[in-house]
Formats: structure tokens, C-alpha cells, sequence
């Protein structure tokens, strides 16, 4: 009886590790400073799975993480966020890092975004272009990815 439930308690700590690993890596957003005017701090915004960092804007290195970000979620997914031609916006028409940010964040679970992370010009950004960017460029994001 102990030998069946050890190799019992054995295959299911296996199973948790495979669906585990096979579910996502470890997502989070990622932030520096690009200006300082008159006090007001503009930070950039990135997002990155485990060791890859990705934005489609430019600048995945160098930053600090963002508070409350980092959860699992899909890697490839996040990344198609950022190089499918889907996803992409006009920048500062449709959304700007920030917005893109939080669409790499979109397949964390519980699902993650940047807004309580103490982002710089993020007060304004997030109720200008929403949480994802503009809808229709959202809604094409989210197509082009599979993330319904």
C-alpha cells in the first residue's frame, strides 16, 4: 500500500511539473526612464519571458522589472504580440509601448497589465489609448495571435 501510494504521489508530482512547464514560462514587464521633464517621468516599457525580452518599438534591455507583473503565462504567444505584423499600431495614434507592453502581459494568468506598476506617463497613456491600445488594432492583436 505505501509502495502504490509513493509511486502514485511520484507520477502526479510529475504531471504537475510537465503541465507546468508546458503551460507557459514566467512573464513580466519590464521599464526605464526615457525622460525627465519639469518632474514628469516617461518610462518605456517592454515585456519578457524568462531570458527574451521582446517590443516592437525598440529598447528590450537595460530596464528594471515592473511591480505587480510577473506571473506565468504563454511565451510565444506574448512574443507574437510584438513581431506579428498583426499587432502592430500607428505609435501615439493607436497606443504607444505601454499599450504594447500589456498586450505581452495579456496571456499571464491571473492576468497582468502594467497599470500599478508606478509606470512613468502611464496616468496618461492607459485612459488616452486603453488598456490594450486602440480596439480595432486590439481586436486584429488578438486575431492574429489566437489569444480569444
Amino acid at each position: 500500500m505505501k509502495r502504490a501510494l509513493l509511486i502514485l504521489g511520484i507520477l502526479g508530482l510529475c504531471i504537475a511539473v510537465a503541465t507546468a512547464a508546458a503551460f507557459g514560462a514566467t512573464l513580466k514587464g519590464k521599464k526605464y526612464g526615457i525622460f525627465n521633464i519639469l518632474g514628469i517621468q516617461a518610462d518605456h516599457t517592454y515585456h519578457c519571458a524568462d531570458s527574451s525580452c521582446w517590443s516592437w518599438t525598440g529598447g528590450e534591455s537595460g530596464g528594471t522589472v515592473i511591480p505587480y507583473t510577473t506571473a506565468t503565462g504563454n511565451s510565444s504567444k506574448a512574443q507574437c504580440t510584438s513581431s506579428n505584423w498583426g499587432c502592430r499600431f500607428v505609435y501615439a495614434v493607436q497606443g504607444v509601448c505601454h499599450q504594447e507592453c500589456n498586450r505581452g502581459l495579456y496571456t499571464t494568468s491571473p492576468r497582468k497589465t502594467i497599470a500599478s506598476g508606478g509606470v512613468g506617463g502611464y496616468w496618461l497613456t492607459g485612459p488616452t489609448f486603453g488598456t490594450y491600445g486602440e480596439a480595432v488594432s486590439w481586436t486584429a492583436c488578438k486575431t492574429a495571435c489566437w489569444l480569444w
